[in-house]
């Protein structure tokens, strides 16, 4: 079923595979046994059977590289590099265990779900539809083989078929299900007073001098100049050099030439089989079909009647039109063989007996190089200006890299006028790309001017940078930033004051103070019916509600009595007072039919993850795992 997506394909796609489908299962905790006689090429034995250590070595170098690009010029710390190396072995022996054990269960995912699941993933389609093209050029642009790929998908898919038959007997008890929801679904009563730091500033007459510079030598770090650079830097762009790219006629005709076999379509047909299911006497069924047909019964009838084919059988056996690569080698063989009309003798394949009858034939054609000129020009014209960039990049990187500190020597040999931007800091800038790209002009080599710096600051641009001036990070004095200054200290004198404020109303609410009374002067005046001071039941995740006032009343323990009281803090630096009244806990039969059933599904799906992990937990106590200690030298 799967050859059809097995034809050749050449040529140049703009799409990337991201990654492909991983194993669902949580697994950690592995014990590894370094074993000094597993050789380097069979660097990892899960219960005594070899793992490929290529994809574990690419994996630990892929994630070694993000490490660096966030942190460029600096040495990985081992106990880094320790953790990413034990993370690609725990993932790789967790897709062992697994496949090992779908082995033992004889779980195994059909050609056909294995077609589906491709056809569904979104880097293979083209306007919401599954495409060849699309499938086999983003492969190619991983630098992944089609076998390896559905290979690895039929894994994936019985994983899920393990999962599946555990997860879906978990079930959650009814009395854990009301625990749960009285929980969850919790009502608390609860009011609050805002008081807002305004209220408590002072105005800058008022501020102590000799309080405001203590303060300002304690926060100094505020208000200290960013360091900066100045750079000169010529760039290489991949849209500038396709703008500019010709292409001519000559080796566009050769291009198709080249590409030939992806402009022929292959000669398709439609056919309609009778599928009787592997087993005992399947061949004398299957033969039993054949007369029947044979002898003049109606297919489409028969199909119905007998097939076991689920997807084509209420459909009279019809499969529709597809070339032969679609099919399993006997079947496509069988009914490429047979004339238009003729119902042939049955065909064995893994899925069983076929009885097929080809319905109508549609011949293959290949199209002109005048029909597929357009599209051609511009796939040519991008391969072309892709393999020139290349170059282009490769001699930009060595003669920046021979450069010293010459940009010259980089812009003259490629045409390229060099241009300048000031007030770089550590942060970034867009020309250099991310802060990775900014990192690299702030090394000691390039502040002192004696490198250019090739910087690829973005797919398909490349910059070489020079350093022409630095100033360092430097404190600012009090005098030049004073008026910010001042702000900041007389906001944060204002938070303090109205926290203590509410600690104070606090205090004096604990000892029987009346809540409506000391709240009042905390309403604003314009406030609409009912203000925050009324009593209210809320939920854990009311909008209404300010998300630190909500955190602090449902952490706090329900009062026996009476009411409890407690302060915190707003993120505009107001403080809170906040009264907590009744609890209410939630009630299974309380909750409307939707959210009733949302919450069952949500307690079960718990249930599920919490069997998963205890289904792993038992494959790993029984691992035996070895792991040569040379791996990943």
């Amino acid at each position: 079923m799967l050859q059809a997506i097995h034809d050749n394909l050449k040529g140049v796609f703009a799409m990337i595979i991201l990654g492909v489908l991983a194993v669902v299962f949580v697994f950690w905790g592995v014990e590894f046994v370094s074993v000094g006689g597993v050789t380097a090429t069979q660097g990892i034995a899960v219960n005594g059977e070899d793992v490929d250590v290529e994809p574990v070595r690419r994996e630990y170098q892929e994630q070694v590289a993000r490490y660096q690009s966030a942190f460029p010029g600096q040495d990985l710390p081992e106990e880094i590099l320790t953790d990413l190396r034990d993370d690609s072995l725990r993932r790789a022996v967790t897709r062992e265990l697994v496949r090992q054990r779908t082995s033992e269960l004889r779980l195994r995912a059909s050609a056909a779900e294995v077609l589906e699941s491709i056809q569904s993933i979104p880097a293979f389609q083209v306007a919401g539809q599954f495409s060849r093209d699309a499938y086999f050029a983003a492969l190619s642009s991983a630098n992944l083989k089609a076998a390896a790929f559905e290979a690895e998908q039929r894994e994936v898919l019985a994983a899920q078929h393990l999962e599946r038959g555990v997860a879906g007997s978990a079930f959650v008890l009814p009395s854990e299900l009301e625990r749960r929801v009285a929980l969850l679904q919790e009502q608390r009563e609860v009011a609050w007073m805002v008081l807002p730091r305004a209220s408590f500033r002072q105005g800058p007459a008022q501020v102590d001098e000799a309080a405001l510079v203590t303060w300002f030598d304690g926060n100094r770090a505020r208000y200290r100049t960013e360091e900066q650079v100045d750079i000169s830097f010529v760039e290489l762009s991949i849209d500038e050099l396709s703008a500019s790219a010709e292409v001519e006629e000559e080796a566009l005709r050769a291009y198709y030439e080249e590409n030939l076999e992806r402009f022929e379509s292959a000669e398709r047909r439609r056919v309609s089989h009778i599928l009787i299911a592997a087993g005992e006497g399947a061949q004398a069924a299957a033969q039993k079909a054949y007369e029947r047909a044979a002898g003049g019964e109606d297919f489409a009838a028969l199909a119905r009647e007998l097939s076991a084919d689920p997807g084509s059988a209420s459909a009279g056996g019809d499969l529709g039109w597809q070339d032969q690569a679609t099919f399993v080698g006997p079947f496509g063989d069988a009914a490429w063989a047979q004339a238009p009309g003729v119902i042939g003798e049955p065909v064995e394949t893994e899925f069983g007996w076929h009885v097929i009858k080809v319905l109508e034939v549609e011949p293959g054609v290949t199209r002109s190089f005048e029909e597929v000129r357009a599209e051609l020009e511009g796939e040519y014209r991008l391969a072309e200006t892709e393999r020139r960039y290349g170059a282009l990049q490769d001699e930009l990187e060595t003669l920046a890299f021979e450069a010293g500190g010459d940009l010259a020597r980089v812009a003259e040999p490629l045409g390229l006028t060099p241009r300048a931007l000031q007030g770089i800091t550590r942060a970034g800038h867009p020309v250099l790309g991310d802060a990775g790209g900014a990192a690299r002009v702030f090394t000691a080599e390039a502040i002192a001017g004696t490198e250019v710096v090739a910087i690829e600051s973005a797919p398909g641009r490349v910059l070489a940078v020079r350093v022409t001036a630095h100033r360092p990070a430097a404190d600012r004095p009090l005098d030049e930033v004073r008026e910010q200054a001042v702000a900041a200290y007389l906001d944060e004198q204002a938070a303090q004051a109205a926290l203590a404020r509410a600690e104070e109303l606090a205090v004096t609410l604990r000892g029987g103070g009346e809540w409506a009374a000391l709240a009042r002067p905390w309403v604003p005046r314009d406030a609409v019916e009912p203000t925050s001071v009324t009593a209210r039941m809320i939920t854990r995740n009311e909008a209404a509600v300010p998300p630190t006032v909500a955190e602090a009343a449902f952490a706090a323990s329900a009062p026996a009595a009476g009411a409890a009281y407690g302060v915190t803090t707003l993120g505009t630096g107001d403080a809170v007072v906040w009264r907590l009244g009744g609890v209410l806990p939630g009630s299974l039969s309380g909750l409307p039919p939707q959210l009733r059933e949302r919450s069952r599904e949500e307690a079960r799906q718990r249930a599920a993850f919490a069997d998963m992990a205890t289904y792993m937990a038992g494959l790993r106590e029984k691992a035996k795992v070895e792991v040569n200690p040379q791996l990943f030298q």
